[in-house]
């Protein structure tokens, strides 16, 4: 009967990942198609886009992206071709996996079916969980790689094997976010203290496993000080985006109202402010609004700003756990607590407000509480009802689908208005028209409003990886000019194609020129000239590229 359940779910899990996929989410982030044109570079040459052979950090177009991903799109890329579909697919896959990895997970370490097959079942059908597996976002990696490692160090503890495949994955889950990279050793240390009298009794048992860990380790740190350090740079509270131009502020205000020097710099420091935004970040991620009504700030994951990242119908599951985790003393729920408040940390260190993908290291700790809590509900509820409780379960399982049911509502059919104009919409289709008439054009001129235009241009060709990485050397020089980025070049080209700012009236003079930018690029001076033009998905017909034409 268990195993019917299984299969069930796994094929719930399959449908709520491939249905509609991969054209839900709307867009094509240039992440996720950067992510893809790295495999297909390393398929093609064996180097990246930049000419470096198998990269353990690839430059990308700055970021030093983690190379797990893109290294797992290599054979779909090989099987299906370069597109969309095979650039999601290894996250797709990995989502229904993960799903199969929890149910094993619960019955390795609580020895319980009703609770394995409750939490598989809450996380193939977790809102959030869904759209982080339905696109190319490394973080869809972490829900698979820790599920897994935790397995495997679990098993460990019959057979030592398993130990030396736990340090593998969570050895490799370094590479695959940037938020595992400092997630991961919160779960060692956690997973040490849980067992430290079994690694002190034993520790021969663990020296080959310890060695692979330190090993990847050291790569991972060398990765992170050869490049990867960029993008912890650019999106950490440590280097605000207004250069501490609030803590000036702050110390100038006190001192205008009174407050003495010594003791105005005590309030009104760049320590204080870090921890003052980190704690505000990582409260947020367990706040009622993340979890339950507002959800994440920004649709770049796939995500639907404005509805949460749980069903409120966990809400009093949560509660019913937390209260009896703490009142029956369990030990291994105790650690699945510890596990996902150690989840946020990274992504609080981060910038910004909510982001769903940056905080997915909380799956699937959260639908494992939530089963735990409805076991224990239900429980209570049969020791104080009785034969009544029936319909609470009743009523509890309706509640469950009607959720479920305005989720995929409202996902498949409303979310694309949202994710589009976050998701870079629209390449497709324009790179269709742009390969039909490009013989005609002497340039190509694109506008710098889009974010790395020039990944957009290389995947949907596809350019010759070779021939990219020849012209690519010459955008090197963005880092000498200080640039983090190489769309902050005020202008750089690939072949004929040409990146930089429209500039009118001076640019209506060019011949043979086709414009590729967003509506108010051209401020209306396009008229009569505008050859393509793509709509975000919507009733509201908003443009999201417009091409136009200058013969």
């Amino acid at each position: 009967m268990r195993k019917a359940f299984l299969f069930l779910i796994i094929l719930i899990a399959f449908f709520l990942r491939f249905f509609k996929f991969p054209q839900i989410p709307a867009g094509f982030t240039m992440d996720e198609a950067a992510h893809g044109y790295t495999a297909f570079s390393l398929l093609e040459t064996g180097k990246d886009e930049w000419g470096i052979s198998w990269p353990i950090n690839p430059r990308s177009v700055g970021d030093y992206k983690p190379p797990l991903y893109a290294y797992l799109t290599i054979l779909p890329i090989k099987l299906f071709g370069l597109n969309e579909f095979a650039v999601r697919l290894p996250s797709a896959l990995g989502g229904v996996f993960s799903v199969v990895l929890v149910y094993f997970l619960i019955i390795e370490l609580f020895k319980s079916g009703l609770l394995a097959i409750l939490s598989s079942l809450f996380l193939a059908i977790s809102p959030w969980h869904i759209s982080l597996t339905r696109g190319a976002f490394e973080m869809s990696l972490a829900c698979f790689l820790v599920p897994l490692g935790l397995l495997f160090f679990f098993k460990g503890e019959k057979n030592k094997n398993f130990l030396i495949l736990s340090s593998l994955v969570f050895g490799l889950s370094l590479f695959a976010s940037h938020s595992l990279r400092y997630y991961v050793p919160f779960v060692l240390i956690t997973l040490f203290l849980f067992k430290r009298k079994k690694f002190i009794g034993n520790l021969k048992d663990y020296l080959l496993p310890l060695a692979i860990l330190l090993l990847l380790f050291f790569l991972n740190f060398y990765a992170v000080f050869t490049g990867g350090k960029t993008r912890v740079a650019d999106i950490g509270i440590f280097s605000p985006t207004d250069k501490w131009q609030v803590v000036s502020d702050r110390q100038y205000e006190a001192r205008i109202l009174g407050m003495p020097s010594f003791a105005e710099r005590i309030f009104n420091n760049k320590l204080v402010y870090v921890l003052c935004q980190f704690y505000k970040n990582y409260l947020g991620y367990f706040s009622f609004d993340f979890l339950f009504t507002k959800g994440p700030s920004e649709a770049t994951y796939g995500m639907i700003p404005g509805r949460g990242v749980l069903y409120l119908f966990e809400l009093p599951l949560l509660i019913v756990a937390i209260w009896q985790i703490f009142q029956k003393k369990d030990k291994k729920m105790f650690l699945i607590l510890i596990l996902l408040l150690w989840a946020p940390i990274p992504a609080a260190m981060a910038k910004g407000e909510r982001a769903g993908g940056r905080a997915g290291t909380m799956l699937p700790f959260l639908p494992i509480i939530s089963a735990y809590g409805g076991i224990e509900l239900w429980r209570w509820t049969k020791k104080k009802f009785q034969d009544k409780s029936f319909y609470f379960l009743v009523f509890y399982c309706l509640l469950i689908l009607l959720s479920l049911t305005f989720f995929l509502e409202d996902y498949f059919y409303h979310s694309q208005k949202y994710n589009a104009p976050a998701m870079a919409y629209g390449w497709k289709e324009a790179m269709e028209y742009i390969k039909e008439n490009e013989d005609k054009y002497e340039h190509i001129v694109i506008s710098r409003r889009f974010s790395e235009p020039q990944v957009a241009i290389a995947f949907y060709k596809p350019w010759d990886p070779a021939d990219f990485q020849r012209q690519a050397k010459d955008w090197l020089k963005y880092e000498k000019m200080g640039f983090g980025f190489v769309d902050q070049l005020s202008q750089y080209e690939l072949g004929k194609y040409v990146f930089r700012n429209f500039q009118f009236p001076e640019d209506l003079a060019l011949t043979k020129t086709l414009f590729v930018g967003k509506d108010e690029d051209f401020w209306g001076r396009e008229t009569g000239r505008i050859l393509k033009t793509i709509y975000y998905p919507g009733p509201e017909k908003k443009i999201a590229i417009k091409i136009v034409g200058f013969k």
